[in-house]
């Protein structure tokens, strides 16, 4: 997946390698602390699917979310191994559903005590993963190329049913407690964070920060993920099968959408300048 539009450059000079051996070091950490007891979480999209029924089910759909969310989080640390400084978009969503889902599981659920030291640990790690990266402050939040008033609308659009959606998750888990598996565990608050991080992957999409293609996948994959397990998985948490349908569709238009920008941009670049020479068109530093 190459992006073509505009994007920041790195300054005369590389990184300094202490820097990059200390970014690489964070993420490895990073992905021990969330995956390296539960390896199993990353088949978890695919064995989640079979003929289950009731409580199993829920529970299902919970594994799901938990597995797809953290194959993306993988593919947010694997694609910064070409040009870390120009995935920044990637940055922010390997950091914010780790501080989110795991802040609000300390915060507000019943987990094993043995467990909160290692959630605890991963959030740190995270933010110190996404301050170390090779990218400046400003580069963070500084737009590469035109904000998309389209992916904007889109975005919108879809925030309105998936942030209903989170919070009538985060209200069962407030309305439940002891004995209920889910709220011991965190399920329906990691469910609610499922939700809500299409919309800040989907801003920041729009918003053409560094590296905003993946952010423009990310948004798009993971509304269809939640539209194809709530009509494959009969469970508490599933959308109704007309929303279903529908978020399946948001999920392909929005990516349809940020991939026509990208070839118009592409097509409207300058005679004899090609989409990579066009990407080194904003300078910025990269030390931090």
């Amino acid at each position: 997946m190459t992006d073509t539009t505009p994007q920041p450059r790195a300054r005369a000079g590389r990184t300094p390698r202490w820097r990059l051996a200390v970014f690489w070091t964070l993420l490895a950490v990073l992905l021990f602390l969330r995956f390296g007891q539960v390896p199993e979480m990353l088949i978890l999209p695919v064995t989640a699917f079979g003929d289950v029924v009731g409580e199993l089910a829920t529970h299902e759909m919970h594994m799901f979310a938990m597995g797809f969310g953290a194959w993306i989080a993988v593919a947010a640390v694997l694609v910064q191994v070409r040009r870390p400084a120009s995935q920044v978009a990637a940055a922010w969503i390997y950091t914010l559903p780790t501080v989110l889902t795991f802040g609000l599981a300390v915060a507000l659920a019943d987990l094993p005590a043995e467990a909160i030291p290692i959630l605890v640990a991963a959030i740190g790690v995270a933010v110190l993963a996404f301050v170390a990266h090779p990218s400046s402050l400003r580069a963070k939040v500084t737009p590469v190329a035109r904000p998309s008033v389209a992916l904007l609308a889109l975005a919108a659009l879809a925030a309105i049913p998936l942030l209903a959606y989170a919070a009538g998750q985060l209200g069962i888990h407030l309305a439940s407690g002891p004995g209920d598996e889910h709220w011991e565990f965190g399920h329906w608050l990691g469910m609610a964070v499922f939700a809500t991080m299409p919309v800040a992957f989907g801003l920041l999409a729009a918003a053409k920060v560094s590296g905003w293609r993946f952010a423009l996948w990310a948004a798009g994959l993971q509304v269809a993920a939640l539209g194809v397990a709530s009509l494959g998985i009969s469970a508490v948490s599933q959308l109704p099968a007309p929303w279903a349908l529908l978020a399946i569709l948001w999920g392909a238009a929005f990516i349809a959408a940020g991939e026509l920008e990208t070839r118009r941009s592409a097509r409207s670049a300058a005679p004899g300048r090609s989409a990579a020479a066009a990407e080194q068109t904003v300078p910025h530093r990269t030390d931090g």
